[in-house]
């Protein structure tokens, strides 16, 4: 079968970093262009890819199947419709849109032009969250009570060259980190309750938020999500407590920093967890107490683009759609509004 031809928007963080590296990798896909001004830097790593300026280069390339928006959070709606207008497929970075009446559009405007729309939470595919997921499946922790992950960092200063600095739509880090730890809360568990939102800034001259803690309320238990940016010794990222015993694991999953490295996704060892960094689940079993570490499952990223290239060629369901990414965005403009009226309000 032949590569699906790709078209990507943006070569920052998430399009140089988290997308190209697979596309490029993949023999599912071929790049063909990419729409930034960092012509240089492409030029080196992809020599082979043309480099355009204008994103009309790409909506109008007949030959382009799937189209990538990676752009900043404010330009996602236009493009991703302005994609789906052309008869392309297309992946969306998260956050998928700023506001719910922005993303029923792009729901629809799929359906009515029968093209794939994805959503890229690739946290799904880290080695840490298909441990914990297939943990909390398996019934060892027995029922549980409560699910804490952290997603903490030591940044301090302020950095007004980035455009999530900004006072924007979509800018600050519960519109960047929010995302992930809500799509795999709801990954998890569905569609929360309630929700109690505590989203604040803590930098002394942050223009937007960097702080958050946000309660998901489920039936028989609470799911706390929380990120910062002057947590200087890290916490556990995991931390999940059941009625059989609780399962603790520090770290993150390793693929962002071999692929801020520059190392490849088809390299040897790809994803997999240092053994020092594994979690620990400590257990009942049997009326006796198990206490062991517990092996990280490999992540990769790279499931998310065969998902992709299924849903395209051969029809299969996407494991993330764009109504799943709503409900995310559901829940993002929940949790601010109940940070406004520090109050819990219902779903």
């Amino acid at each position: 079968m032949e590569p699906l031809k790709v078209g990507i928007i943006g070569f920052g963080l998430s399009g140089k970093v988290f997308q190209a590296p697979f596309l490029h990798t993949s023999p599912k896909f071929q790049i063909v262009k990419i729409c930034s001004s960092r012509k240089s830097e492409i030029n080196l790593l992809y020599p082979y890819v043309e480099v355009v300026t204008n994103i009309n280069d790409i909506l109008n390339d007949l030959a382009i199947d799937l189209v990538v928006v990676s752009s900043p959070n404010t330009e996602h709606f236009e493009q991703t419709k302005a994609a789906l207008l052309k008869g392309k497929h297309v992946i969306v970075e998260k956050p998928f849109v700023t506001n719910l009446k922005e993303g029923n559009q792009l729901i629809e405007l799929a359906k009515k032009q029968g093209n794939v729309l994805a959503v890229f939470h690739n946290r799904r595919w880290d080695g840490d969250f298909k441990t914990v997921k297939n943990i909390i499946e398996s019934g060892s922790l027995g029922s549980i009570s409560e699910y804490e992950v952290h997603f903490d960092r030591f940044r301090p200063e302020n950095d007004l060259s980035n455009w999530r600095s900004h006072n924007l739509p979509g800018s600050g880090v519960f519109f960047d980190l929010g995302p992930h730890l809500i799509d795999q809360a709801v990954a998890l568990f569905g569609m929360p309750k309630a929700v109690f939102g505590d989203i604040r800034i803590a930098r002394s001259e942050g223009l937007v938020d960097d702080t958050f803690e946000v309660t998901l309320y489920y039936a028989n238990h609470r799911a706390k999500l929380k990120a910062g940016v002057i947590v200087k010794e890290l916490g556990p990222h995991f931390i999940i407590h059941g009625s059989k015993g609780s399962y603790v694991k520090y770290g993150l999953d390793p693929q962002e920093n071999l692929l801020k490295e520059g190392i490849m996704p088809d390299s040897e060892d790809w994803g997999k967890d240092d053994v020092e960094m594994q979690g620990i689940l400590n257990v009942v079993h049997n009326e006796k107490e198990v206490r062991n570490q517990f092996k990280t499952e490999d992540g990769n990223y790279m499931d998310f683009f065969d998902n992709v290239f299924d849903a395209i060629t051969q029809n299969k369901p996407l494991e993330v759609t764009a109504e799943t990414a709503l409900k995310t965005i559901h829940i993002i403009l929940t949790a601010i509004e109940s940070s406004k009226q520090q109050k819990v309000l219902t779903l």
